[in-house]
């Protein structure tokens, strides 16, 4: 069992927390399980599947930065939290403080995770993240190939993400340290299902203990043809392979669910907080709806907004599919993910 630095307020809140949804609550004594906090929307990829391409143009030329004062006020619920995702839609390491905020969440001894393109974690940088005690990194790759990773990612930058991994998995042999443990986050795709054996045989090398692949959402008609739902037979084959030859290795392989007809529950509304890098905050990562800013309002108070509390009421009375209809986070309707709603800030309700 691990122990955390802050098991004795992070574990009694969870318990808490736990306890205020069976008994219904709208209102919460409880903090959020969960934070995650954007450094920032400014990214250097062009992955063609992103919706900045598409429903959120107006961002991708994004340039501001989670400001001190921002971060501050998100630091009193560090303690309270059992997860620490410090990163959002951009790319968390063009911040220029990263690992200067990194070290502040890390006193409050949450467990600290991040999705990177790896592009900018160089070997000082990457040491740094390995020092400071760093429990995972994501590495959103595309594909175990130069060509596949260019036409999917938008840029010419395998090779050196490679060697930046490299730099980590060598640099805690030397330090004999174990985190981070280093995940690929792959978005399944037509594109990488012929490359995921040597994707695999690229995990095993770089001493990667665990592959992810979120569903895509096709964001614009012409990303239809890369949806795996339009090849069912030979995305689960595919899938069956690679998880034989992950087992055998020991590395975790997690693909889509491709259950057409599974729903599951979300508890968003009840254990995580999404903080923006301009203080803004959303409902859940999807971004259906913004309930509060920290620039105007306190984050306890926007915790239990009157907005944050409506919502709540309406999951319990209405259920997901009234408050967040057609959500990919829950329900697997192949329709959602081939011609999606439209989930993205600029088109969120304000429920403050």
């Amino acid at each position: 069992m691990n122990i955390r630095r802050n098991d004795l307020i992070s574990m009694p809140n969870l318990l808490l927390n736990k306890l205020e949804t069976r008994m219904r609550r709208s209102t919460l004594f409880s903090k959020p399980l969960t934070i995650t906090l954007e450094p920032t929307l400014s990214c250097n990829s062009n992955c063609v599947m992103c919706n900045r391409n598409f429903s959120r143009k107006e961002t991708k030329q994004a340039t501001g930065f989670l400001s001190w004062d921002t971060f501050n006020r998100v630091r009193p619920y560090f303690k309270y939290a059992r997860n620490v995702l410090f990163s959002g839609f951009g790319e968390a390491l063009l911040h220029p403080e990263y690992t200067a905020m990194l070290k502040e969440i890390k006193k409050s001894g949450p467990f600290v995770f991040f999705y990177t393109n790896g592009i900018a974690m160089k070997e000082e940088l990457g040491k740094q993240l390995v020092d400071i005690g760093m429990d995972r990194v994501c590495i959103s790759m595309g594909g175990a190939t130069k060509e596949t990773y260019k036409k999917i990612r938008g840029i010419d930058a395998f090779e050196s993400v490679v060697e930046n991994i490299k730099h980590i998995r060598d640099y805690k042999h030397k330090t004999g340290r174990i985190k981070p443990a280093l995940f690929f986050n792959i978005v399944a795709m037509n594109s990488v299902l012929p490359e995921l054996p040597l994707i695999v045989e690229m995990a095993r090398e770089l001493e990667v203990s665990n592959i992810d692949m979120p569903n895509m959402v096709a964001q614009g008609a012409e990303m239809k043809t890369e949806s795996i739902w339009l090849n069912l037979d030979a995305a689960k084959n595919e899938f069956a392979e690679a998880a034989l030859l992950a087992q055998k290795y020991g590395i975790g392989f997690n693909p889509p669910n491709l259950d057409p007809g599974f729903k599951s529950d979300c508890r968003s509304l009840f254990e995580i907080m999404v903080v923006n890098w301009d203080g803004t905050v959303m409902s859940c990562a999807l971004e259906r709806y913004v309930v509060g800013d920290l620039k105007e309002s306190s984050i306890d108070e926007i915790w239990n907004s009157k907005g944050m509390v409506e919502l709540r009421r309406d999951y319990y009375k209405k259920g997901l599919n009234n408050i967040c209809p057609r959500c990919t986070c829950w329900d697997n309707d192949p329709l959602n993910f081939i011609d999606p709603a439209l989930n993205s800030r600029e088109f969120a309700v304000k429920r403050l």
